[in-house]
């Protein structure tokens, strides 16, 4: 069991007991009483005598949990950089499809030799993180 979850599990059971208290706090005397008539312990039969002394051990320190409830902060999705002209992949595929009816057929054929470098084989697939380099290889064809 790890650090977290020991520091979770005493956080909760004393944020149970800070509840208990405040139910009791809140009761009339007489059912305080009847409450803890209830769930008093069974009486304790006294051990048998120690021969040995027993070891003195130091209470474990007390250890304060914060009292925030921790906060999740999604990661900023990816933005292709702005020299670019898309940024998601429905402009990415309009830009695209415009560059291969610019191209023709026979030209545009490349296209897939660009994808197949950035190691895809469908357009579909392209993450963001390379929708540079594919500007990059899709313009030297249009430019070639």
């Amino acid at each position: 069991m790890n650090n977290e979850t020991i520091k979770l599990i005493a956080e909760a059971v004393l944020s149970n007991t800070r509840v208990l208290e405040k139910l009791m706090d809140a009761l009339p005397n007489d059912a305080k009483q009847e409450v803890v008539n209830l769930v008093a312990p069974a009486p304790v039969v006294a051990p048998a005598p120690v021969v040995a002394p027993a070891p003195v051990v130091a209470p474990a320190p007390v250890v304060a949990m914060p009292t925030a409830v921790p906060t999740f902060v999604a990661p900023a999705p990816v933005v292709a950089p702005v020299s670019c002209p898309f940024h998601d992949p429905s402009s990415m595929m309009t830009w695209v499809m415009n560059a291969y009816k610019a191209m023709g057929a026979e030209k545009g054929a490349g296209i897939q030799t660009v994808l197949t470098s950035l190691k895809y084989q469908n357009i579909n697939d392209v993450k963001p993180d390379d929708y540079s380099a594919l500007h990059q290889g899709i313009e030297a064809l249009l430019k070639g």
